[in-house]
């Protein structure tokens, strides 16, 4: 009897020691927005290689799911992230779908990826505010600079909360940077996608685009389909849409062109220099 309870007695304190080693990588109370949460854990799956399969962002009150799963040594190895947040903090707590004991290794792996990506990203933002108080002629990067940044899958919920890949939307986040002198115009036409075969496709109006996104909603929640709002839909797609405008000296604008779901190779900008009235075209490769 008593080598019985020297047996269980070893046990529990092995499974105390277990269980104080896998919560050493638990990532409570940081000093994160929900947004900041949302896309850190969301980025370190990614980059850990996993493929992300359900995707449920967190809010104040509403707490997130993530899950995704990739081949490992030993087998498929499946995943679950739980967030959550309140006004000022967040938590992150991911696991190892169907173990306890054995998770450790991927639990340290999340954890060390997390914290990198905030460390990371905490160094860009000290650098570009420093980089933005330098004077125009004073800045590193000189030029214009144009970005465009395809949102695939469930990435979208990050900024939208809204499956739009379901719709059959791809939301393209165009960024330009006008770190120079002059000023441009950039007409949101002027913008195209670009197919294996050469084919050149425009943005979807925003009406249309929240109009295909709206029916795959419903067709989805069946019964419930009533709630699906196209009118909230079009607002929040509105909101962050990319519109034409001038850029002027020394200033960075942004926003999210919607275009057909598809396999796209590359993007075409052309701007206008509003002095010479010369165009410039600019090729994106993706």
């Amino acid at each position: 009897m008593k080598r019985r309870e020297c047996l269980g007695s070893l046990a529990l304190s092995l499974l105390a020691a277990c269980t104080s080693q896998l919560r050493q990588f638990d990532l409570n109370d940081r000093p994160l927005t929900c947004e900041q949460a949302n896309q850190y854990a969301y980025r370190s799956i990614q980059v850990m290689g996993f493929a992300i399969t359900e995707f449920e962002p967190a809010a104040i009150g509403r707490p997130g799911t993530l899950r995704g799963w990739r081949e490992h040594y030993d087998g498929t190895q499946r995943v679950t992230v739980a967030i959550t947040c309140a006004a000022a903090t967040a938590g992150v707590i991911a696991s190892e779908d169907g173990r306890f004991l054995g998770q450790l290794e991927f639990k340290r792996g999340f954890y060390m990826t997390f914290t990198s990506l905030v460390s990371q990203a905490e160094a860009n933002a000290a650098a570009a505010t420093a980089e933005a108080q330098r004077p125009l002629e004073r800045k590193r990067a000189q030029g214009l600079q144009v970005l465009l940044q395809p949102v695939h899958g469930l990435g979208a919920k990050l900024d939208f909360d809204l499956d739009l890949a379901a719709g059959g939307v791809l939301p393209v986040l165009v960024t330009i940077v006008n770190v120079s002198s002059r000023r441009y115009t950039l007409n949101q036409e002027d913008i195209v996608l670009v197919e294996k075969d050469g084919t050149r496709v425009h943005a979807l109006a925003a009406g249309a685009a929240a109009a295909q996104v709206g029916r795959a909603l419903r067709q989805a929640a069946g019964d419930a389909a009533a709630d699906v709002d196209d009118a909230a839909i079009k607002a929040r797609l509105e909101s962050r849409l990319f519109r034409s405008r001038s850029v002027t000296a020394n200033e960075t604008v942004s926003g999210y062109l919607y275009f057909p779901l598809a396999g796209y190779v590359k993007g075409r900008v052309v701007l206008e220099d509003v002095e010479s009235e010369e165009s410039e075209g600019v090729m994106v490769e993706f």
